[in-house]
């Protein structure tokens, strides 16, 4: 009787838990989901797909609403010797951009001149990616610009996405992105995404969702959802302020032919992904047929 009552015990655990794991998700999914007029397609675009043909966003009575900037983070000033043929190369495509590595030094340095009310919060992250995830929230609101992970390389000119105040790409399997940003300086959305950090500064005791939730992809994409409720689209811009690039334009997570005309490439360098984040995805694919066999 007492191991019956055990096994009892024990499986109705695990449909409460699985059950509130698929809540969870689901839930997730449903407020972080994504408009589809949002989506920046390639015919919007008007650009040419041959990246050694010029595009002035004069000539078709476009205005560029991004600075010209390549910002990207690293320890020090010396990059991992396998990412610098992949920083250089975006340089070196587009020699006209001005260049910015934020290190861990001239990071804090930052914070403490130009945000000093965020530097305690900022000192006081467990985790270094946590610092280089606010960072960069930082500099676009200050500079503007364009923040790139050092595992994304470029494989066509950035010049026809210069036009969008804010971008922000598709990941999965839900929400956005945080390893590569378009921002105007001062932008509203940048503006309430440093605002809401302090927020968002809380510990999930595992390294993955902490950082996912108090800096990372979820963090900004919570903060997408917030921005965009009370900034719906108008007529004048149907897609809204924030626009979303595409899998098809973004590049990761795609097979060559469903992003034959990606502006990047992606060398999967997240070595703070431990094997928590594994499980989560597992769950976020398989979570509802788990939590049917749990509850037969």
């Amino acid at each position: 009787m007492f191991r019956r009552r055990t096994v009892y015990i024990f499986l109705s655990l695990l449909a409460a838990v699985l059950v509130g794991t698929v809540v969870v998700l689901s839930s997730i999914s449903y407020y972080l989901s994504i408009n589809t007029n949002a989506y920046i397609s390639e015919l919007e675009l008007d650009a040419p797909i041959n990246a050694s043909l010029p595009w002035n966003a004069t000539e078709h009575g476009q205005v560029e609403l991004i600075p010209r900037i390549l910002h990207q983070t690293w320890k020090s000033e010396t990059l991992p010797e396998k990412w610098v043929d992949v920083s250089q190369g975006c340089r070196d495509m587009m020699p006209d951009y001005e260049y910015m590595l934020w290190t861990d030094a001239s990071s804090r340095e930052f914070i403490a001149e130009h945000y000093p009310w965020f530097l305690e919060t900022f000192d006081g992250y467990t985790y270094p990616i946590q610092r280089a995830d606010a960072i960069r929230y930082f500099i676009l609101h200050h500079y503007g610009g364009i923040y790139l992970d050092l595992d994304i390389g470029c494989l066509r000119p950035l010049d026809p996405l210069l036009v969008y105040p804010v971008i922000l790409p598709k990941t999965i399997p839900v929400g956005v992105s945080n390893d590569l940003i378009f921002s105007a300086a001062r932008h509203p959305f940048m503006e309430q995404t440093i605002h809401g950090l302090m927020g968002f500064d809380h510990s999930w005791v595992l390294n993955y969702p902490t950082v996912m939730f108090s800096t990372g992809p979820m963090f900004l994409s919570a903060q997408y959802g917030l921005y965009t409720s009370t900034h719906p689209p108008t007529l004048a811009q149907p897609g809204g302020e924030v626009r979303i690039l595409p899998k098809s334009l973004y590049g990761k997570n795609a097979k060559p032919e469903e992003a034959p005309h990606s502006f990047f490439s992606h060398y999967y360098g997240s070595s703070w992904h431990a094997d928590d984040a594994a499980f989560i995805g597992f769950l976020g694919k398989w979570g509802k047929g788990l939590m049917w066999v749990g509850l037969v």
